[in-house]
């Protein structure tokens, strides 16, 4: 049972001689010397418990009390009062009427229970219903306050999740309820400015850190570990009306849609034969020279971001999960590419551009997963034109990365080399548990799904780079 402290109450609604009862004062001596009576003797303590309780459920008292147990205190109080046997160690029911008129009796007959039960709490009671009505006005007039202060477009989020009871809402009523309200009422607030200032709908981009130090001159306020970081993905799920992220990824790649990056020396991807273009389609000098020389460039986040289009000057990019087919793919590139230097620069042989007489093989490897980096890059070739072609390893996490990637980018991803002969020629000796191989019950695509029925009836991972030498005629041919 909850437990309750009437003095301590008391100390807190007495001022200036006048004490609370009920909706309005009463400040006689014989009605604090009422209380003081029920408050001194702590027999009576867990019936004023018991009535407090009634009076919640009910609006008012009426009804039965129970009190199992009694113990002497209260065995000797309760005689006293009703004038009749209480034993200890036994359970007393007590009627309502009953305890008002045995207080009619009692020299403190010109106050009614309810009253003495509001004057022993010191306090305002209300019933459940009530409490219930109160909170919600309480809790929507906080929410009112903040929202008329916010810009539109955070309004428009904070109304809907709270009217929708979607999206944030879950949170906000925790961090109400929780006393959390002033730290809610600032990261709202921010968040607010947030929406209103993001740089990604003006094309522009920023470090994460960066825009929260602009906002709050806090760089770790919108950390993984903070609570506004949370509403801001729920903010920005609202704002681009997509699901909230449920994976580092997709809050990574939610953020960078909003203009906003981290940019960790890991997120990076690797590339050959790709140009970039600068505001006003400019060519970036640097991409230019690792395309000339037919090298290979490490891209982060950080540098895509200053980036305004990827081209393929091919219009096809083949896109490689594993770093050794990658750099095998390269490799046999460039030692065609000297086989052919005699007759690229013979006189009157006229070079493209980028001082090349045949485009660059162009290539990108997922190194072994799709980061936030590379899926940036591809939709940024895909919206230049290219058609993507992706290989990766035949096991379940490979397949679902092309599965992934497929329902992203739909018409302008072809998948390659993806058939049952093409897995049966990359079988390995590894064996795949039980655990690993239900995970193709998760695939989409159904060529996807076709292999991965011959990956369960066989029960052996494949691997890429036994298709290295299939790989290279599929891309040469082209070449020609």
């Amino acid at each position: 049972m909850e437990q309750h402290q009437p003095g301590k109450a008391l100390e807190t609604t007495v001022a200036g001689g006048r004490e609370k009862v009920g909706g309005g004062v009463n400040e006689s001596p014989a009605f604090r010397e009422a209380v003081a009576y029920f408050r001194d003797h702590p027999g009576f303590h867990r019936l004023f418990c018991a009535l407090k309780e009634k009076f919640r459920s009910l609006g008012t008292l009426g009804g039965r009390v129970c009190l199992p147990a009694l113990t002497p205190e209260e065995s000797a109080a309760l005689a006293g009062f009703l004038r009749k046997d209480f034993p200890e160690n036994k359970e007393a029911t007590l009627k309502v009427v009953d305890l008002a008129a045995a207080l009619e009796k009692t020299k403190f007959h010109h106050f009614n229970l309810e009253e003495i039960l509001h004057g022993y709490w010191g306090e305002e009671l209300l019933s459940k219903k009530e409490e219930r009505l109160r909170y919600h006005q309480q809790r929507k007039d906080f929410f009112t306050s903040i929202i008329q202060e916010l810009p539109s477009v955070a309004a428009c989020w904070l109304q809907d999740a709270l009217g929708q009871k979607e999206n944030a809402y879950k949170i906000l009523v925790s961090r109400y309820d929780h006393q959390d309200r002033e730290a809610l009422s600032r990261d709202l607030t921010v968040v607010g400015r947030a929406l209103a200032e993001l740089p990604g709908p003006t094309g522009t981009r920023t470090q994460l850190a960066l825009f929260a130090s602009k906002l709050t001159a806090d760089p770790h306020y919108f950390d993984r570990n903070k609570p506004a970081r949370q509403l801001l993905l729920y903010a920005l799920s609202h704002y681009f009306q997509v699901e909230k992220p449920n994976s580092a990824f997709t809050e990574a790649e939610l953020l960078y849609k909003a203009g906003l990056f981290n940019p960790e020396i890991t997120n990076y991807t690797i590339c050959l034969g790709l140009l970039g273009r600068q505001k006003g389609k400019k060519p970036h000098p640097g991409w230019a020279g690792f395309y000339r020389e037919g090298e290979t460039l490490q891209l982060s986040l950080e540098n895509l971001s200053r980036i305004e289009q990827v081209v393929s000057p091919t219009s096809v990019v083949y896109v490689l999960e594993n770093p050794a087919v990658f750099s095998a793919l390269a490799d046999r590139w460039r030692r065609r590419e000297k086989g052919n230097e005699a007759n690229t620069h013979k006189p009157g042989k006229k070079s493209t551009s980028y001082g090349r007489a045949i485009p660059v093989l162009s290539l990108v490897c997922a190194n072994g997963q799709i980061n936030l980096a590379t899926m940036v890059l591809l939709e940024m070739v895909v919206k230049t034109g290219a058609v993507l072609h992706y290989s990766g390893d035949f096991d379940p996490e490979g397949l679902l990365i092309a599965d992934r990637l497929k329902a992203r980018f739909g018409e302008a991803l072809h998948l390659w080399r993806y058939s049952a002969e093409d897995y049966a020629k990359t079988i390995s000796g590894r064996k795949l548990s039980a655990g690993r191989l239900r995970q193709l019950e998760r695939l989409q695509d159904e060529t996807l799904r076709k292999v991965g029925e011959e990956i369960l009836k066989r029960g052996y991972a494949g691997y890429q780079e036994s298709l290295i030498d299939d790989l290279w005629r599929d891309i040469s041919l082209p070449l020609r």
